[in-house]
């Protein structure tokens, strides 16, 4: 059992990595690679009503996200929220800080079950907004893409500063209540616990001896032991609790379609299963997550909507980008004439104070 918890840890550890090096890239300057809004599935369910009135995505929304968000929902149909446990960054970070104390403050249950509501909340109010607005109105007070910006000093206090703070909240909360974020807030979470509810995978129990195990250890803070099957849409499919049963017999076994699975074997199947879609339908060009790059878009004749710019992006290639003249760029954009055209639009309000980049392109896309 000590072989799955390995290996769980340590591809749970390179998707991090690999996250924190993307959007390093990203908020650097590295146009080619994906911002965190394009790596995060729940960005297809903001994206979905104009998706699918209009054919067209909101600001900061790729076309590679809306796949993204389909193949995350066929994998929480198949595995419930096996996402969150075996290939969330997030959930991970959470995790790792949880390892910090082994003193965990305990929630009342009655509070418990209330805070545990707030995250279908979240998952409402931010789906119908986006909806409404037609924008990721969440952006700014989102942790996650706080998180995603801590490489960018002026730009993550003055645009993510209260999703800064909400971060911070979520990071030290996690060290005395295991993936505090995970079990209040995340709407992505409440989504695929829904979904995860026709799910065949199941944690059951055969003869269980009541050693309790299982429950301390569980990270969700769901009662495993005394239930003969967990279908709580709290559960993440860890394995925490099935590697922590001390019986040689293992009665407490994962379960998929009624037949029994090795921990190692679902961590590996459900990494691979997504990973595979993603590189299937990357395969079938339904997969890109970027927007193409300048030379490309010139190269190819055709041209972009003002909601795919980016901030590394100069005055004079947003203007290409867009199929615009320099000077028909700044006005539609409501840049001064001062500004030089090699300005990088997310630095104009540094020679403009008062101007927003991100501000504007929602405004006039």
């Amino acid at each position: 059992m000590k072989k799955a918890k390995w290996i769980r840890w340590v591809i749970l550890g390179a998707i991090l990595g690999g996250t924190m090096f993307l959007s390093y890239m990203h908020t650097t300057g590295y146009a080619g690679y994906p911002s965190i809004h394009a790596l995060c599935p729940l960005g297809g369910l903001e994206n979905f009503w104009s998706w699918l009135t209009t054919g067209a995505n909101v600001s900061k929304i790729f076309a590679g996200t809306m796949t993204l968000f389909f193949i995350t929902l066929v994998f929480a149909l198949l595995f419930g929220r096996a996402f969150c446990g075996n290939l969330c960054a997030f959930g991970f970070l959470q995790e790792l800080l949880g390892r910090i104390s082994k003193r965990k403050l305990r929630v009342p249950a009655k509070l418990d079950r209330v805070l545990r509501l707030s995250k279908y909340a979240v998952l409402a109010l931010i789906t119908l907004t986006a909806w409404i607005t037609l924008k990721l109105w969440i952006s700014p007070y989102d942790p996650y893409a706080a998180f995603a910006h801590i490489w960018t000093g002026a730009e993550l206090l003055n645009e993510n500063l209260v999703g800064f703070i909400i971060l911070i909240v979520v990071l030290v909360a996690s060290v005395w209540i295991d993936r505090f974020f995970c079990r209040y807030l995340c709407p992505a979470g409440a989504l695929y616990g829904i979904v995860g509810k026709l799910s065949p995978f199941k944690v059951k129990h055969d003869a269980c001896v009541m050693c309790g195990k299982c429950s301390k250890v569980c990270p969700m803070g769901i009662d495993v032991a005394h239930t003969d099957r967990v279908t709580s849409p709290e559960c993440i499919a860890c394995g925490a609790c099935v590697s922590a049963c001390p019986s040689k017999d293992k009665p407490l076994n994962f379960a998929f379609a009624g037949r029994v699975v090795k921990p190692v074997v679902f961590v590996l199947v459900t990494v691979l299963v997504f990973f595979g879609g993603i590189l299937t339908f990357d395969a079938l060009g339904l997969m890109r997550l970027t927007t193409p790059t300048v030379e490309a878009v010139e190269a190819s004749g055709e041209h972009l909507p003002l909601s795919q710019l980016k901030g590394s992006m100069t005055i004079a290639e947003g203007a290409a980008y867009v199929g615009m003249e320099i000077e028909a760029f700044k006005e539609r954009m409501e840049i001064p004439e001062s500004v030089p055209d090699g300005t990088k639009l997310k630095e104009i309000e540094q020679l403009s104070p008062g101007y927003n980049f991100h501000q504007m392109v929602e405004e006039k896309s």
